[in-house]
């Protein structure tokens, strides 16, 4: 798709700085923030000149999955032939998928967008620097799994110990006020998660127990919750 098809004009288009950030990436510290990667593009969109920059924001969002509010903005605009530049702190902002990171980046070469990940030094101008963009993909998405992995280990672990794997106190119990570590029953829905006990002992099916509670018009535990 060339420039006379979209009505774009070079001078038009829009440098698209992209920036994400995990939850599993606010737990690494400031250096991932997203107003510290917003600086960084910034920066270098500056240095090389590049002009008309928009910023497209995924926060506390995973780079497993790729339905993200920002990146799809911004897929959207690079399908429409309004990108000349795409800038990103490094390869992981994409995703950990290494295959669908792969198909992107074959978009934006057919659509003619110069593609940039500062921290890998990766320039779409450069081909040399594109050689070990799948490597550098494949040990993202490795990383995800592993972490992943270990995390269900972690869990795993923990309940079978009887210790707790939430930080929020599950229905029949309460936080205490003076230990928030600590966990007390909570006498109100205690009594109902005990008739739960008991009515499944007596042979009623799930199915059973909640219209039982309905016609009582007992709160389920996520509006007892709130």
């Amino acid at each position: 798709m060339n420039n006379r098809q979209t009505g774009v004009s070079e001078k038009t288009k829009i440098t698209a700085l992209y920036s994400r950030l995990s939850r599993e990436d606010e737990a690494n510290g400031d250096s991932l923030s997203i107003q510290n990667q917003k600086a960084i593009l910034e920066e270098h969109a500056k240095k090389n000149g590049f002009a008309n920059i928009r910023h497209f924001i995924d926060d506390g969002t995973t780079g497993v999955h790729f339905e993200r509010e920002g990146w799809q903005e911004l897929i959207a605009e690079v399908e429409a032939g309004n990108v000349a530049n795409c800038v990103i702190k490094d390869m992981t902002r994409i995703g950990r998928d290494y295959l669908q990171v792969g198909a992107y980046m074959e978009l934006f070469r057919k659509q003619g967008v110069r593609f940039i990940a500062i921290g890998h030094n990766i320039d779409s101008i450069n081909p040399d620097s594109l050689e070990f963009a799948p490597f550098i993909n494949i040990m993202s998405e490795w990383y995800s799994r592993d972490n992943s992995r270990k995390l269900k280990a972690v869990f795993k672990t923990k309940g079978n110990s009887g210790k707790r794997t939430t930080n929020h106190a599950i229905y029949g119990y309460a936080k205490d006020p003076n230990d928030r570590t600590k966990w007390l029953i909570d006498e109100e829905a205690a009594t109902i998660v005990r008739r739960i006990y008991h009515m499944t002992i007596e042979g009623m099916s799930p199915h059973q127990i909640a219209r039982q509670f309905n016609s009582e018009k007992i709160y389920a535990p996520a509006y007892y919750l709130a």
